[in-house]
């Protein structure tokens, strides 16, 4: 924010390196036409198809730029600002997210006070795309999928954010960092233990490197499976960070439910395998293929269960994951957007599955080469990052994981009212089961 053309050409004089003043200004007008001008992604793609083959990176991402400040001034009817006009309507695009579609389906979800209304952060700009010694990523001190221990993340150099969340692109594994940058690598990992031993907990982290220089941007108390959230209570509990009656505080019912939840057993038949990618949210689910968020809110609401497929997903899609009870992307990481939602939802997701083409009209597509339509029969291990043709039959949970049976121990000794063995939500019925 607060970069202009003449900015962008005067960060080029001052740091020698246009590449990176351009492409800087590109990702602003991508964004702030998308975000904030509610300018239509397919009307940005369009013009920037449109541009001829430059081989310099600084001049082909200066043609973007102009691009894309044609696109906003003719599709919004106002010129992209100077700083002071985009920090405004930037602000002024913030709260009213408060009210956009996707964010009261999450809410009500979620069952979040449609009260609290929300709040604006402003702060310096520190950018992963400046030169081969930055980047950035997204990491979780542990993993919230299984809650095993050890940091668990993706990167991408020379990125900024949205690169590593959108899952436009394939991310590398945290290690990378130590192969170029051994000390920011430790810096991070030191990092890591430090928030786990203040939050006692799973902690979600948004990170930036800098030509070597580690900045921290973001933490909180990362969301996980209800698979994760068992083990990692059990874990603690064996660590001496909290107690048994503070573990079954910190698993809600619902995710005790998920956990609990049945899961495959083994692979699929060989000619049933449609795909392996990342095991991104886990789970065991079968439903009839859907391509488009609103095709799967239809199907959902005639009482189908839904696979969403998607070459990658984006926040636009978020009402077709809660529709689904499985999610399989083409591109992306465990940290993509896909994979982040589809675990706080509990849906099992398995992500960076390789091609995935859908058609036009959204009624069909090709997966790794083999065709599929509306309606097909699809399984999703969430566990294994597998996707298969047809229904697979699964397990009883509680016969194949210590530590729920530890759990549900605890429960029986100190709440005997309480469930001995929960049972999956509606969403995880014996034919589609999921887990969150």
């Amino acid at each position: 924010m607060g970069l202009t053309w003449r900015g962008a050409e005067l960060l080029a004089e001052r740091t020698g390196d246009g590449r990176f003043a351009w492409t800087s200004l590109e990702r602003l007008l991508d964004g702030f036409a998308r975000t904030v001008r509610g300018v239509d992604a397919g009307e940005l793609e369009d013009a920037l198809l449109d541009l001829p083959t430059e081989p310099d990176p600084a001049l082909a991402a200066r043609g973007r730029c102009a691009a894309l400040a044609e696109v906003i001034e003719r599709e919004s009817g106002t010129p992209f600002p100077a700083p002071a006009g985009q920090l405004r309507e930037s602000v002024k695009a913030v709260f009213r997210s408060w009210r956009s579609p996707r964010a009261v389906a999450y809410r009500r979800h979620k069952g979040i006070d449609e009260r609290l209304g929300t709040a604006v952060v402003v702060q310096t700009m520190v950018f992963g795309n400046r030169d081969e010694q930055s980047g950035s990523g997204v990491a979780f001190t542990r993993d919230p999928s299984t809650g095993a221990r050890g940091a668990y993340g993706d990167f991408l150099f020379t990125a900024q954010g949205e690169d590593v969340v959108s899952g436009e692109h394939d991310t590398d594994p945290l290690p990378v960092i130590a192969d170029r940058l051994p000390e920011v690598y430790r810096q991070l990992t030191d990092v890591f233990d430090t928030l786990e031993r203040h939050t006692r907990d799973l902690c979600d982290v948004e990170f930036t490197i800098e030509s070597g220089r580690l900045y921290v941007l973001q933490t909180r108390v990362g969301q996980r499976s209800g698979r994760a959230a068992v083990a990692l209570a059990v874990d603690l509990v064996d660590e001496g960070v909290i107690t048994e009656a503070e573990a079954l505080d910190r698993v809600t019912d619902e995710q005790l439910a998920a956990a609990s939840a049945p899961r495959f057993t083994g692979e699929p038949p060989a000619d049933a395998l449609l795909a392996r990618g990342l095991a991104a949210s886990p789970g065991a689910v079968t439903g009839r293929a859907a391509f488009d968020a609103e095709r799967a809110q239809r199907l959902r609401a005639d009482g189908v269960d839904v696979v969403l497929l998607r070459p990658t997903t984006s926040p636009a899609d978020l009402p077709g994951v809660i529709a689904s009870v499985g999610v399989v992307t083409g591109r992306g990481g465990r940290t993509s957007h896909a994979a982040v939602v589809a675990r706080g939802m509990g849906r099992a997701a398995v992500c960076g599955v390789g091609e995935l083409v859908v058609a036009r009209d959204r009624r069909s597509a090709t997966l790794a080469g083999r065709p599929l339509v509306e309606g097909d029969e699809i399984s999703v291990d969430g566990d294994r990052g597998v996707v298969s043709l047809g229904h697979r039959d699964a397990s009883t949970a509680t016969t194949t994981d210590p530590a729920l049976a530890r759990f549900l121990g605890w429960q029986r000794t100190h709440r005997p009212a309480a469930t001995p063995t929960p049972t999956p939500t509606p969403m995880t019925t014996p034919t589609a089961r999921g887990s969150a």
